[in-house]
This record gives structure tokens, sequence and C-alpha cells, in this order.
């Protein structure tokens, strides 16, 4: 008989409405809320990836700020002298160069340059034009060609972080 099919019973009209009555009145048990996560500690380890990443944002867009403050002052009161170039390093972020020159009151000094410009040849013997701050000649140095690019980058590296940890932030509450 394995090819012989069981029929199903019809149900009468009011049997089959009875039935329907039956389950429309058969109380519903609430849904058992499954945990979010697989262990105790993962929110925990969420939080502190929310806290690192908004101190990290916030230690890059200080850094920026930092940044664009050295360049006001430099645009501000800055002189414009030229240098020799006594040594360069090469890192990701581009060229280092160390440069020597003199100051408006006669004093040689020696000061690294980090942002330095396409235009200028970054080479050992190389002149290069620095805008410094007559106040503090080694501190506050840069490239008068130079675009700048990095204290933007860093300040959008600082909101880029800051934007991921406000989003973290809703997800975990």
């Amino acid at each position: 008989m394995a090819g012989k099919r069981k029929r199903r019973r019809r149900l009468r009209p009011d049997d089959q409405a009875t039935r329907l009555n039956r389950l429309k009145t058969r109380p519903t048990l609430p849904r058992r809320r499954r945990a979010r996560h697989s262990s105790p500690y993962a929110n925990t380890k969420e939080w502190a990836g929310i806290v690192l990443a908004t101190v990290a944002g916030l230690v890059f867009v200080c850094i920026a700020l930092q940044m664009h403050y050295d360049h006001r002052i430099l645009q501000q009161r800055g002189l414009v002298t030229t240098g020799e170039i006594v040594s360069v390093s090469y890192t990701k972020g581009g060229a280092f160069a160390e440069v020597r020159f003199t100051t408006a009151d006669g004093r040689t000094v020696q000061a690294d340059v980090s942002n330095t410009g396409d235009a200028t040849e970054v080479k050992v013997g190389a002149r290069m034009e620095v805008r410094y701050d007559p106040k503090d000649p080694t501190g506050r140095v840069e490239d008068p060609n130079g675009d700048g690019s990095t204290r933007w980058m860093v300040g959008i590296g600082g909101v880029v972080l800051l934007a991921g940890a406000a989003y973290g932030t809703s997800r975990v509450a």
C-alpha cells in the first residue's frame, strides 16, 4: 500500500467555524526576548570601545586645533626668511626637514619644518623658505608654500572618530 494516499477529513461548516473561534480566543503567550549579547561583558566591551573612540577623537580634534592655532599665529606675526636644509627624514606622513636659518635679530637657529610644500625641493643642502615666530624661532616654523593638509586630515580623523562613537552610543543604549 505504498501508493495509497491518506484522505483528509473535511470539516462540516459548523465544526470549521467552531475551530476558528477556538483558535482566535486562545491566549497568546508573550514572546521571550533573547539576550542581545552572548556574554555578560559584551556590553562593557562595547562601551569601552565607545569611550576609547571618543577620547581618541577628542585628542585628534585638539591636536588639529593646536596646529591651526600655530598656523594662525605664524600668519599674523611670522617672518619669512631663507634657510639651509641640514637633515631630512621621511615618514608615511611626508618629509620632515631640519632647517638652519638666521633670524631678524641675527641669531642662527636650527628648527624642524614638518609641513614642507610640494614646490620645495627637500634634500640636504638645498635652500628653503621658512616662516618662523620671532618670539619662539625654534618652536613654530613652517614652509610658507605648504598647503597645511596635515592639520585638516587630523581634524577630519577626529571628527570621524567622534561620529563613530556617537553612532556606537546609539546602537548600545
